[in-house]
């Protein structure tokens, strides 16, 4: 999926030691070599530099993260991986997140789970870690004493939020309502939104850690539960990382069958979510419907996939499926319920009194913002924006075709792409299904010889990217790019002028995921 050529060239202009005119990339791959050959390890001058000149680049980031010696940070410049290594002096290397907002989130989670120190960072608090854990820095070569603190975790606002006027509000778990383990506080000026931070950390559950030195296929188990309803993607980018890393590839027929997973996972996910979408709404109706028709999908393909969450489906080098021949079958059987109920419910969803109304006036947001934060999927095609990681993998082709329409960023507009993209979904359904034969399956014997990979793929919510070391036939180290985390930069900017009912409305069309977050 990745070559090793065609870096391309973007906007942003220095200067080399000779005065010569030098761009990101240039910077980057004028690095020492590392036995990875996209990524290039700088000192400590040429990491300022990059950060100064990616405060005007375009370059596309992916993620920053550390593995206790070194921090990384990812790029995809023209959809291939550039990867820039810097060794921690001191357990500290100067911040990226001055030139990349989102990057903030991940030094957060650097220093909780690292102890590593991000100098100039815009934001120093913890991300994970609320002084409760049994020890601190658990990742470091030397974990610190853990937390005293044993009761409800305490809020730490930012000093922005500490100078806003106005009626505090919380909404959280500990709040009473029946919301996910992830924690909100509003200020509330003329009855609307203000100001507003969120603090996450609920959640955690140490997969991380529980990654780290495991068997590969246990930590391909560990990877389908990062984030309910998007299981098969991340399963799907973890294989494509680990294949990657073994510099194997997987047959015709298995590439064709994770596709085939992928938009059953898409089709659940979206109906799932129009169905939350329509509750919170107020819409029962709408949302029974949407429920009703996701329930007589999910029984009929769990007999032949194995698992209703489409967990455990994919394996490093192949798919793990109870009845893979049936899988032909079970695509035109998908696609025929899809089609009897589709129009339907398309049309309820659209001619539902008030529902276009109600959501046409929260969370609108603006493509070029999203691109600043990083945010892609539905919520970034909603906006106008031309993203989607399927057009990047070849099994797609002849099968995927760019349907969005959308440009105003409202979560009406959301709601109505992945009301589109169900459609879709079952359209590429129907097509696979004449495409997947009888002994479809099968299996790549992988190497399983020391290397880095990396496997991308676009989940329900946006690329799902894995960054996977293999060292002794194990995971010695993986990385996790998921766009929950720039939903959460997204969900914090676009609260204020919103009212404060509107919160869990706008969280759930952005795709705001508490377990996906915090890990």
């Amino acid at each position: 999926m990745f070559g090793s050529d065609g870096y391309g060239v973007f906007g942003a202009i220095g200067h080399d030691a000779g005065g010569l005119l030098m761009d990101v990339v240039s910077l980057i791959c004028a690095g020492e070599h590392t036995q990875t050959h996209w990524r290039f390890r700088l000192d400590e001058l040429a990491w300022r530099d990059m950060v100064d000149l990616l405060r005007q680049d375009d370059l596309p980031f992916v993620g920053l993260w550390c593995d206790g010696e070194d921090v990384h940070a990812l790029f995809l410049p023209d959809g291939q991986p550039l990867a820039a290594t810097l060794r921690l002096e001191n357990g500290r290397y100067p911040a990226l997140s001055p030139a990349r907002v989102v990057s903030s989130l991940y030094e957060r989670v650097i220093y909780d789970l690292y102890g590593a120190e991000a100098m100039w960072a815009l934001d120093v608090r913890p991300l994970l870690d609320h002084d409760v854990w049994s020890a601190s820095a658990p990742l470091s070569a030397a974990p610190g004493r853990g937390g005293q603190h044993k009761g409800i975790l305490a809020f730490q606002p930012s000093d922005a939020l500490l100078a806003a006027k106005g009626r505090v509000e919380d909404v959280g778990p500990a709040t009473g309502s029946a919301v996910p383990p992830f924690y909100t506080r509003l200020v509330l000026s003329g009855g609307v939104v203000a100001n507003a931070e969120t603090q996450t950390g609920y959640a955690h559950r140490g997969i991380a850690a529980r990654s780290r030195h495991a068997r590969v296929e246990d930590a391909c188990r560990l990877a389908g539960r990062v984030a309910a309803g998007s299981s098969v993607a991340h399963q799907v980018a973890f294989c494509q990382a680990v294949e990657n890393a073994c510099g194997a590839r997987v047959g015709a027929e298995v590439a064709l069958l994770r596709v085939a997973l992928l938009e059953m996972e898409r089709l659940f996910h979206h109906l799932y979510k129009l169905a939350a979408l329509a509750r919170l709404a107020g819409v029962h109706l709408v949302a029974s419907h949407c429920m009703a028709l996701r329930e007589k999908l999910v029984a009929q393909a769990a007999p032949v996939t194995g698992s209703r969450l489409l967990m455990d489906v994919c394996t490093p080098g192949g798919v793990s499926l109870r009845e893979a021949s049936q899988m032909g079958d079970l695509c035109a059987s998908l696609y025929e319920l899809g089609r009897q109920a589709y129009p339907q419910l398309a049309l309820l969803w659209r001619e539902y009194p008030g529902l276009a109304v109600l959501l046409g006036n929260v969370g609108r947001v603006q493509a070029d913002e999203l691109e600043r934060i990083g945010l892609d999927g539905p919520v970034a095609r909603a906006s106008g924006w031309d993203c989607d990681g399927r057009r990047m993998i070849p099994a797609y082709e002849g099968l995927w075709r760019y349907t969005s329409g959308r440009q105003d960023g409202t979560a009406e507009d959301r709601a109505l792409l992945l009301l589109d993209e169900v459609e879709e979904s079952l359209r590429m359904l129907d097509l696979a299904a004449a495409r997947i034969g009888l002994n479809a399956g099968g299996s790549t014997p992988l190497s399983m010889e020391d290397g880095e990979g990396i496997g991308l793929v676009e989940g329900p919510w946006g690329g799902v990217l894995y960054w996977v070391r293999l060292a002794h036939g194990r995971v010695a180290e993986a990385f996790c790019r998921k766009p929950e985390t720039s939903a959460l930069l997204a969900f914090e900017q676009i609260l204020p002028n919103h009212a404060a009912e509107d919160t869990e409305l706008l969280a759930c069309s952005l795709g705001i995921n508490a377990a996906a977050l915090d890990g």
